[in-house]
Formats: C-alpha cells, structure tokens, sequence
C-alpha cells in the first residue's frame, strides 16, 4: 500500500487538543486516521480560501470524518457544482456541454477520493449535486442544456471509470411527483415545478439578502465569486449598447447575484436536509467554519471550474485554464477536437504529429500527467514499425509516460526489440536485453521484489546498475549509472484493479512542495542507499536533484525507504546524508518526498491494456508498481534505454 502521509496532518488544520475540548474518549488510532484524512482533503483547497486555523482549527469536520472513521464506513462528501456551461461561448467556453476541462475536474475529484482510500480502507466517495435547475433561467440558459450537460458528465464519468463520483439531481432533493427515471422531455417539463418546490420548502421566511451580504463573511465572499462571473457569463445575453449602459449592465449583474443568492440559500438548506451526514464541499472562497473550499482543476489560475473556463496544456504536461479567448489570441496554442466537438487546446509542436500519411495520429493528455497516442484512423491503423522513435523520445523528455496505445504488433519480441534500438541505445540487464516483468514467487533473480506481486518502492533503477570506479587515492567506489528510458510492451491484458505501474514526475512533484522545504534546499542534500540484493548494493553521496539532460530542468532522484516490514523480500534502507547541514530535518524531508511521490495529484496510476507500448524518461520520472493478486496473468516485456 502507499504509504501514509506524515506531513501536513493535523498541525494547520485540526490540531487533536482542540478537538478534544469537544469531544470525549476519542480513540488515539481514529483520531489520528481521521487528521491523515482531512489533510488529504487540504491538499486540494481553494489557493485564495481563508485558513482553516481561522475558526475552530476545521474541529467541525475532524468530528465529522471522526465518526466515519469510528464507524469504519466510508468518508461521504457532497459538493453542489457542475450546473452547465457558461452561456458566453464567443470569449469563455467552448460549447454547450462537458469538454476536457470538465474531464480533468472529475478526475482531480476522483483523485481526491481515491487518495482517500489509500490511507483508509472503507474509503471516500463523492456526491456532485448539480445546482442546475437552481440557477439556469437567471443567465438565460435552457433547461434543455442543463440536462444534456448533466447526461454528457455521466456518461464521461462512466467511461473513464471515476468510480468515486456520483450524481444528484434537483428532483431527488425536493419533493415533487414525478417518475423516477426522468428522460429529456419529462425533465423539461418539471424543471419549472422542481425550482418552485426549492422556493417553497427550503426558502427562510424574511430572509434579507443585502443584509447576509453585509453581515455574514461566507455570503459575501459568494457574492462577490457570483459578480466576477456573471459580469462576462451574461456579456452576451444582456450586450451593453443602445439601452443598456455600463452602469446599468452592473446593477443587472449585482441584481441576478442576489437573486442568486436567495435561491442558493435554499439550495444549501436543502442540501444539509438531505445529505446530514455528508462534508459540505465548495467551490467558493470561505471562512472555513461550514464548508471546505476546494479547487477543481489542477490549476495556478483563478480559473477554478471547468464549466466557465477553458483548459489548455503545455508540451510538458502541465495545465493552464482560462478564457477562451485568450488561448484563440495565443498564437503558441492550437485547439483540439474531440468527438468532432473542440474539447481543449494545446501547445503546438511537431513531437505531436507524424505518420500522416497513413491518416496520423491523436494525442490525448492523461491526468495527471502522461499523454496517450492512438492512430487517427482507428485501432490496428498504424504497427510498431510506424512509431516515430525520435519524436516519442523527445516528448517523453517533457512529459513521461508516453503511451501508445491500439498499435499493431507490439508483441512481436523481434519488433519491440528493434524499435528499443530506434529510440536510443539498449542497456540490457545482466542476464539478456529483454527483461520478463511478471510474477516469480520467490524466484527473484537478484532483482528483489521486482518479479514478485506485492508493492515496490518508488524508485530510478539506480541500484541494479552500477559500475565501480577507481578514486584519485586508488580505492574503489560503486556508482551508480541508471538507464535514461523505460520501454515496455504489455504482453497480456492486466487486472483493472491492481497491479498499476505509477509514474510520478518532478514537474509536478516539485509544484507541490511545502514551504519549509523548497527547492534549492533539496538541491543541497546527498542520500545513501544500501540493500542486501542487487549484488550487495551501497550507494553514497548521491544528489537528491539532478538537472535533466535535455531540458535542464530539476528531477528528483530518489528511492522510497522499504524497511523489512514491508517486504518479503529484502529490505531498503535509505537515508539522507547532510540535512543537519542545511537546517533540514532528514525525516521529514524524506517523508514529504515519498508522500508527494504517492500524491494522487502527481501519480499517474497507468492500467495496462493487452498491446499497449509504454516509454517514461528515467530522469524525468520516478516509477513503482502497485501490488496484485499473485499467480495472475499479468506479463510485461521491458527494454532499458539511453
């Protein structure tokens, strides 16, 4: 299993002593599970919401994931969201229903949940309560579009396997007589019915809006969220010009807020009737006291929710989002379609284009990072023989892994052997080129738990190839030499459930680094590794970052400690060598290292299909693979390249 994060827990979040002013015969073991938990949730909040520390120390919801935890019953949550595009598709959105922005949004959320259930077993799921039918007719949206952007994130969720999301509506929340299985036509129909039902059981009697905007922190931080959007979601429904003012066009905005305002009152009550025992999860900026603000894209941007913004992606894998507008004025961007509708766009470059001659291929971007090539023209369309080597290289120099995928004779041994010499020189391993990556009981072949089924280390195979060299002094010294690539073929068709090979890139690894611990401090530290198998391997003096040969930009190298505890197999014992140097706690920065490294929001989790070519720059990215139920089919080649 991953391992369990030890940073960031309960110490900005929710300290253990102050929940205990609130509650009595806590059991030690839950309390410490439910503050791993909310700081899993931490990790994904809003950039610009106020600190939990603020008010209560997030005691609310340490009680809460408290008795779920007690109870050993998955953590639930809820989040009202995912309403419908924003009406303004000239400058902000690129149509009517869910693109790659919504994709990236369910999979960051998914993320969260299954990050969840690394550390608990019951695990987490989510429940998105589409606010819809709420809001659509003040911004002039049908109610015909609500519910085919409702259907379209189904149906995306369904076919990318977000197995921890799940849905809700407006009408499984008031009370309203109608069928149970609503089509297109009978969910129109009541879609005025189920917004005057809200009104009419949840609106608070004498509920004055201006005044909550003037006195309550969490409505007004709403308000102002509300006015930020609609002043451009509504450019085009109410166009300033003959009759309608600047000014005038303001107080229309601040009005369709506040009437936003009153309904979404409401809503949220509604929302705590029916889900009581779910954590409130928001979008908006908040104090903190009843909901958690999260952030829904993996963005820097203030460009937070898919559905008012557009997503792009850089050549390196990273995301950008914004208005549409501006990526069409960006002349480094191009827009991609996807299911003959524009979905995302992207940088250009020609590592994203060959083999046009027999109809080309199409990249699709993995989250969290990764990208997938499919031929164009269907599967089988383009063999091994037609993968351009140089350009897939150099891609996975920017962003690893690169997948190919629907290829045809990528299990022809001769084939994969000689496409390894195309892109770039085979290293082999001591006992032949091609390395049979599949389950051996005890049979290690000096490769410790590498041909076993139970979890590995993250790690940059520096220790199974190395070289010894003579000091100036004429001593020995074993250093460490690892292959630059990674090439693999998926023999056979993997459990879809297990048996993942992990890849987690410094590009984002080193996003994600706590303030106490930066960069340049990293690049100050030197490790030692030593381990019984591999020959007896003991490395010292190791860098923790390197620059990448290509890029120049920083990579981690590292390898995740494996004491005797977790393995069958021999231990790893790995410690860094001069923290004290650089006022650094050696634990803890080891501990932030492999927490990061099993971060959700950095592991790109990779399910093998039966055909799928596989390369992941060995200097870029840190891999491992997940445990899986032993004896099964699951049979890898792999190939080491520089």
């Amino acid at each position: 299993m991953p391992s369990v994060s030890k940073v960031d827990t309960a110490d900005d979040l929710a300290f253990p002593t102050a929940l205990a002013e609130r509650l009595e015969d806590m059991k030690p073991s839950y309390l410490e599970t439910s503050s791993h938990i909310l700081s899993v949730i931490s990790r994904y909040k809003l950039a610009k919401d106020v600190s939990l520390a603020r008010l209560n120390d997030g005691v609310n919801f340490l009680a809460h994931i408290y008795s779920r935890v007690a109870a050993n019953e998955a953590v639930l949550m809820c989040l009202p969201a995912f309403p419908f595009k924003s009406p303004n598709r000239s400058t902000k959105v690129l149509g009517r229903l869910p693109d790659k922005a919504e994709e990236f949004a369910l999979a960051h959320l998914n993320g969260l949940c299954a990050a969840i259930g690394d550390i608990y077993t019951p695990g987490a799921r989510l429940m998105i309560v589409s606010d819809g039918l709420v809001y659509n007719d003040l911004l002039g949206v049908p109610d015909r579009d609500v519910w085919a952007y409702g259907e379209a994130l189904r149906a995306l969720t369904t076919k990318k396997g977000f197995r921890h999301i799940e849905y809700c509506r407006l009408k499984d929340i008031v009370h309203v007589d109608v069928p149970n299985e609503l089509d297109e036509i009978r969910y129109v129909a009541n879609a005025t019915n189920f917004r005057h039902a809200l009104l009419k059981q949840f609106s608070k009697p004498g509920y004055d809006v201006s005044l909550r905007i003037s006195e309550d922190e969490d409505t007004c931080l709403t308000y102002r969220g509300y006015i930020k959007f609609l002043e451009t979601d509504l450019q085009n429904v109410y166009p300033i010009g003959e009759g309608r003012s600047k000014s005038k066009y303001k107080r229309g905005v601040e009005y369709i807020a506040k009437q936003m305002l009153m309904r979404g009152d409401a809503f949220a009550r509604a929302v705590r009737e029916r889900f009581p025992d779910r954590l409130r999860l928001s979008i908006h900026a908040s104090t903190g006291e009843n909901k958690l603000s999260i952030n829904l894209l993996p963005t820097d941007t203030s460009f937070t929710t898919p559905w008012h913004c557009s997503i792009a992606f850089r050549l390196d894998g990273t995301t950008l989002t914004g208005h549409r507008s501006d990526f069409n004025a960006d002349d480094t961007f191009e827009l991609v379609y996807e299911d003959n509708r524009p979905s995302y766009f992207r940088e250009k470059s020609d590592l994203l284009s060959w083999a046009g001659d027999k109809g080309g291929i199409t990249c699709e971007p993995q989250y969290p990072s990764g990208i997938v090539i499919r031929p164009t023209a269907g599967r089988n369309a383009l063999s091994i023989k037609d993968v351009d080597a140089s350009k897939v290289r150099a891609l996975a120099q920017r962003n690893s892994p690169v997948i190919l995928r629907d290829f045809s004779q990528t299990r022809n041994r001769d084939l994969f052997v000689e496409k390894s010499g195309e892109l770039g020189t085979p290293t082999g391993w001591k006992f032949g080129l091609v390395l049979e990556v599949k389950d051996r009981g005890a049979e290690t072949r000096g490769l410790n738990n590498v041909l076993s089924a139970e979890w590995m280390p993250f790690h940059y195979d520096g220790l199974f190839k190395t070289v010894k060299e003579v000091r100036e002094d004429g001593s020995e010294e074993v250093v460490s030499t690892p292959p630059g690539f990674q090439f693999f073929t998926a023999v056979t068709e993997s459990p879809k459930d297990t048996g993942f090979t992990l890849f987690s890139s410094s590009t984002l690894l080193f996003k994600h680094l706590p303030a106490h611990i930066p960069l340049s401090t990293l690049r100050s530290l030197t490790w030692t590794v030593s381990t019984s198998s591999f020959n007896s391997t003991v490395l010292r003096g190791l860098p923790l970052v390197i620059d990448h040969p290509v890029t120049g930009r920083p990579c981690l190298r590292f390898h995740e400690p494996w004491p005797q505890s977790k393995t069958r197999f021999e231990a790893t014992n790995v410690a860094i060598e001069n923290a004290a140097a650089h006022d650094a706690d050696a634990d803890n920065v080891s501990d932030t290292l492999v927490s990061l490294l099993h971060d959700r929001r950095v592991a790109y989790y990779h399910s093998w299909e039966k055909g799928d070519l596989l390369v992941s720059d060995n200097v870029l990215t840190m891999h491992t693979r997940s445990d899986f139920t032993a004896g099964c089919d699951r049979e890898l080649w792999r190939i080491n390249f520089d």
